[in-house]
């Protein structure tokens, strides 16, 4: 089997040496922050439903309040299934190319050092694409493999936001899980959006003419 174009461990390795500690509170300060926005989550899933008259249909999608290097984890993983088709015709054109130009170790720590920059700037994100293994059960009950992405609240960056701003903490977090749930509600109530996201990443791969020289 040829070794993958990207040293995915090693880009997480990377982005956990260099991202930046979250601010200084404490631990029953961190442990209402968590509480909160798990709160929060599920009740402006309801606004959001309530709002738009959309209701999530099928498997649960779970709730992740996360830290930073955590978030690093969880988007690497995401990044290796978006991006195997690139990946996988990058190798097939080319077998070595890229890897000789660039180094799949090179292209991890590129990537380690990017996420490593927007670890500390996220606050929320809801993940579409996952590896089966990364849906396990949430604080708002158990997801399935089937279920279509997850929801991630990034604790530290956001109460690193919201003392930087001087804005109220639960307004602020509510905001932030408004945002979030609006385009889990998108994914879990319109069935078909996930596939035809896919279906367009797909095509565009497809009439892309790769040049793994040029791309590195």
């Amino acid at each position: 089997m040829d070794a993958e174009l990207v040293d995915w461990e090693l880009a997480v390795t990377t982005a956990r040496r260099l991202v930046r500690p979250g601010p200084q509170i404490t631990r029953e300060q961190a442990g209402e922050v968590v509480a909160e926005l798990r709160r929060l989550a599920v009740e402006a899933e309801r606004h959001v439903e309530d709002y738009t008259h959309l209701a999530p249909a099928g498997a649960i999608t779970p709730i992740n309040v996360v830290d930073r290097p955590e978030w690093v984890r969880s988007n690497v993983a995401g990044l290796r299934v978006l991006t195997t088709p690139l990946l996988g015709k990058l190798s097939d054109q080319q077998r070595g190319t890229f890897s000789t130009a660039v180094g799949r170790r090179v292209t991890g720590i590129q990537l380690g050092t990017a996420l490593a920059y927007l670890a500390g700037k996220v606050l929320g994100q809801y993940e579409v694409f996952l590896p089966p293994e990364e849906y396990l059960a949430g604080p708002d009950g158990p997801a399935t493999p089937d279920a279509v992405g997850r929801l991630s609240l990034v604790a530290p960056n956001i109460a690193h936001a919201e003392a930087t701003m001087g804005v109220v903490p639960r307004d602020f977090r509510m905001w932030v899980c408004l945002h979030e749930q609006t385009h889990r509600t998108q994914f879990t109530a319109v069935p078909w959006l996930r596939s035809h996201l896919e279906s367009e990443i797909t095509a565009f791969i497809e009439a892309t003419d790769l040049d793994p020289d040029v791309l590195a």
